[in-house]
């Protein structure tokens, strides 16, 4: 019996050791298999994770937004601090921006692993896989900020327009007050007898939005110009043009019901044409500025609204210019608010800036289009739903950009490196 049990104990050992070793290829089949199903699904699911060339168009379209955005503000706000500094009085500065650039590098790493399972005594261990990789980016944009040279900083801030930039906006839908105060610094109007009056545009005396109680030179000057444009809204535009027998005019914009046909006339050696417009039996001549008497001009008319304001209000201009998205016209609003940061609502503004101990804002998105003025709602005539600030921004960079060489500004670069 004895010898039974053990002959049946050594087969039962050997039937456990084969049922072990079958076992274990079954397990190594069970992890191959499932290795290979992993590996499958992995595949298949790589149609759904973007391409290479997906991700890449994507993040060079959020880099041209974010540089966009960037260059926007950075100028802008430059812009903004100058206006403040002409405020106080403060000498200016003007910097040059020459483009951004972003050259990210990559990181790339991969990893392979197997982990060790043992499956019995007698069987040799097996293990799981693991395959991995990653890609990681780091970026940081350069970009070059610095004070212009002597010779373009004399052509770009203190040069008067040229009469073709005023002519470009002109004829580009801008807002025609608003370019009449900034841009032209003096108009000479001769009527029919050859008398010539001159207006001038004096920042430091334009007061209460120049009411007829007002006397002054720059009240004249508004006065002058918001007579200027009504008559050439009221009057169709008529070119008058006659090239045989009109009188000659060097630098004529355009006419409007002249009292007999006028003609452009070619500028003679080392002569400037300024800006021209023959307006039935006058003939008025404009003077333009320079961008930093723009810049200047705009600081002057705050320090007046300065006056005015209690402290952590909205500093405005002490002169109006047709609202903002108001077909209308109505009252009209400030040529220039200024809000300290505290005090503005929250939202999209054209620029922001830190000057002395607070932050200042200029230029809400006005997002309206009315036909009319109306008592309450987004149609009202107020500073707040019409504001013009961003415009007055945008036209001082654009002029900027314009006075400048063409090496002197580049759009945003980006330059991909692997």
């Amino acid at each position: 019996m004895l010898h039974r049990a053990l002959q049946a104990n050594k087969l039962g050992g050997v039937n456990r050791a084969r049922n072990l070793t079958r076992f274990g290829g079954n397990m190594k089949s069970v992890i191959v298999a499932c290795v290979a199903a992993l590996l499958a699904a992995s595949c298949a699911s790589g149609g759904q994770v973007p391409s290479q060339r997906e991700r890449l168009t994507r993040q060079i379209s959020d880099d041209a937004v974010a540089f966009n955005q960037a260059y926007g503000q950075a100028v802008s706000a430059q812009i903004l601090l100058n206006i403040l500094r002409s405020r106080d009085r403060l000498p200016r500065h003007y910097l040059a921006m020459t483009g951004i650039s972003d050259s990210p590098s990559w990181t790339t790493s991969r990893s392979v692993s197997i982990g060790g399972v043992p499956l019995g005594a007698i069987s040799s261990p097996w293990g799981i896989g693991e395959v991995g990789a990653s890609r990681e980016q780091s970026s940081r944009p350069s970009y070059a900020v610095q004070p212009f040279s002597a010779d373009t900083l004399t052509r770009t801030a203190f040069q008067p327009t040229p009469a073709n930039v005023f002519n470009h906006y002109w004829y580009s839908g801008w807002p025609r007050d608003m370019l009449m105060l900034m841009m032209v610094e003096s108009i000479e109007k001769t009527d029919a007898t050859g008398h010539t009056s001159t207006y001038t545009n004096e920042a430091n005396t334009i007061f209460d939005d120049c009411g007829a109680s007002v006397q002054t030179d720059g009240c004249e000057f508004v006065r002058e110009v918001r007579v200027f444009l009504s008559m050439t809204e009221q009057h169709p535009y008529e070119r008058g043009v006659d090239l045989e027998r009109g009188r000659p005019l060097c630098g004529l914009v355009e006419s409007f019901n002249p009292s007999s046909p006028v003609r452009p006339a070619a500028p003679r050696e080392g002569q400037v044409c300024e800006p021209v417009f023959a307006v039935g039996s006058d003939t008025l001549r404009l003077r333009l500025r320079s961008l930093d008497d723009m810049v200047y001009y705009v600081g002057e008319l705050l320090r007046a609204g300065g006056m005015r304001a209690e402290p952590g209000e909205a500093i405005e201009a002490q002169v109006t210019v047709r609202a903002a998205g108001l077909r209308g016209g109505g009252r009209g609003v400030p040529l220039f608010r200024v809000l300290p940061a505290h005090a503005s609502a929250h939202g999209v503004y054209a620029a922001e800036v830190a000057y002395g101990d607070d932050r200042f804002r200029a230029g809400p998105a006005i997002g309206r289009s009315c036909g009319e003025q109306t008592a309450e709602g987004v149609c009202q005539d107020v500073a707040e739903a019409g504001d013009r600030s961003s415009s007055v921004l945008s036209l001082i960079a654009e002029i900027l950009a314009l006075n400048q060489s063409p090496d002197a500004i580049r759009a945003p670069s980006r330059l991909i490196a692997e």
